[in-house]
């Protein structure tokens, strides 16, 4: 393997990792070469190979599990906190393929501190959806959503395999604020099996409501595999 070039070795080795993960030569768990075995790829010390290691398990790129190597992490899908934006248009944006199924949908009726987050009252009911959003096939998130019907009629009329909830609630109902919280817990033996979720798995729970100029519209909890989702923003 030639050296020869105007960036250092260590990052000619990142960027060597980095082709081969993203040309799907290295998949997720896949074990990468030893710092050895590329410093003798590339011909320089074994530290510098080390170098180009450390910083890409920094990075999240790669994981060190104990007396076995160096393995390609599982991909971190990111989602922005600045606007909302629905679930489709930010996995289409990174390229990859979206898919959605509908799994729960009817009328419910709303307990104390539902009415409350929605401004209604208790025992009067709403519209209620869980759906399962999936990238490349890979579940990535778990959407729980309560909605008022006076701020979107038809709600339940549509087709969200097609739009998503969020999409069809911003064109409705204009968004004037939206309020949310992000938690981290344990989940569920139900939830753990939907997310397809590593044995003792974490989910990162957004709840967030949204209000149009004259009413309250949503209130959904939005679930997420913390081994492969992470929140971002830029302000």
């Amino acid at each position: 393997m030639s050296t020869n070039g105007h960036a250092p070795v260590y990052e000619q080795i990142k960027s060597f990792l980095l082709g081969e993960i993203g040309e799907g030569r290295l998949r997720s768990g896949d074990r990468v070469p030893s710092e050895n075995e590329l410093a003798r790829l590339f011909g320089v010390a074994r530290m510098t190979a080390n170098r180009a290691v450390v910083d890409l398990v920094h990075e999240g790129v790669l994981h060190r599990v104990k007396g076995s190597g160096t393995f390609v992490s599982q991909a971190r899908y990111g989602s922005t906190l600045v606007e909302i934006r629905d679930i489709r248009s930010e996995v289409v944006a990174r390229g990859h393929a979206y898919r959605a199924k509908l799994l729960t949908s009817g009328v419910v009726t709303l307990n104390q501190s539902q009415a409350a987050e929605l401004d209604m009252e208790p025992g009067q009911q709403a519209y209620s959806t869980e759906m399962l959003h999936m990238e490349d096939g890979v579940p990535i998130q778990l959407e729980r959503r309560l909605v008022k019907p006076t701020a979107a009629p038809g709600y339940l009329d549509q087709d969200f395999t097609s739009v998503t909830p969020t999409n069809y609630l911003l064109q409705v109902a204009p968004l004037q604020r939206a309020e949310y919280r992000i938690r981290a817990e344990g989940p569920s033996d139900s939830i753990t099996r939907t997310l397809r979720l590593a044995p003792h798995e974490p989910v990162l729970v957004l709840w967030r409501r949204t209000f149009s100029p004259t009413t309250t519209v949503t209130v959904a909890e939005l679930y997420h595999p913390a081994s492969r989702f992470e929140f971002t923003g830029d302000f």
